[in-house]
């Protein structure tokens, strides 16, 4: 059965969902082959979402004491005690990072659930895998991969209603899906070199639909060419 996105869609369980993802991530580093730029990413990417998020939080609790403040000065009963004045909360911010957080992680996630060494245990401990989809039904794209010269490979697929698909390939004897890229318009032109400089090699596609940066419904059937020269 298909699975709902991995990441939480409220803003308040960002937090946890990251600290986990940061706390465990480092202890399968060896294993999914990260370097340690992926890890320092992720724990400034943490960082900047416990301080935007809680920021968020903080001074809306604080303009409630503001307006409270302010109402009791402006329209409060003559002759009463002198309120206190509000604080002003102080933040120190974090490492500041590029824009596009969210982007970015689920970016990093994509290899790593195709890694050679990714289990359905590792996914679990790192909270991307998503609770299964009740009643949902499944869309999957329509597509086909025809070889160009000098071993391009084009791929057209029925875009639709939805933002794009992922592309995933396999070469050669490979077993691990490698992540190409989302393309929003077809058609998709994968232009790598040949595993071996000069040879025809067999090559295998997959697409998924994407939506606001979500996954949507199934894989594509698997489209086998040769790329050749």
């Amino acid at each position: 059965m298909a699975k709902d996105d991995w990441l939480p869609t409220r803003e308040d369980e960002f937090l946890p969902w990251f600290n986990n993802f940061n706390t465990k991530l480092p202890g399968y580093a060896v294993t999914l082959d990260l370097n340690p730029g992926d890890l320092t990413v992720v724990a400034d990417d943490t960082a900047m979402v416990e301080y935007a998020v809680n920021g968020v939080a903080i001074f809306k609790a604080e303009q409630k004491e503001w307006v409270d403040f302010k109402n009791l000065e402006l329209y409060g009963p003559f002759g009463g005690p002198t309120p206190g004045t509000p604080t002003v909360p102080t933040i120190t911010p974090p490492t500041l990072v590029a824009p596009g957080i969210i982007r970015r992680t689920r970016d990093l996630v994509l290899p790593i659930k195709a890694h050679p060494n990714y289990t359905e245990v590792i996914g679990e401990d790192l909270g991307i895998i998503g609770p299964e989809q009740v009643g949902a039904g499944l869309v999957k794209p329509v597509g086909r991969a025809e070889a160009l010269p000098k071993h391009e490979v084009k791929i057209t697929f029925v875009k639709g209603s939805h933002d794009g698909v992922d592309v995933e390939s396999q070469r050669a004897a490979e077993t691990a899906w490698t992540y190409l890229a989302f393309d929003g318009f077809s058609p998709y032109v994968d232009n790598r070199a040949p595993l071996v400089a000069g040879q025809p090699e067999e090559r295998r596609y997959r697409l998924r639909y994407r939506d606001s940066d979500v996954p949507v419904g199934d894989y594509s059937d698997v489209y086998v060419v040769t790329a050749g020269v």
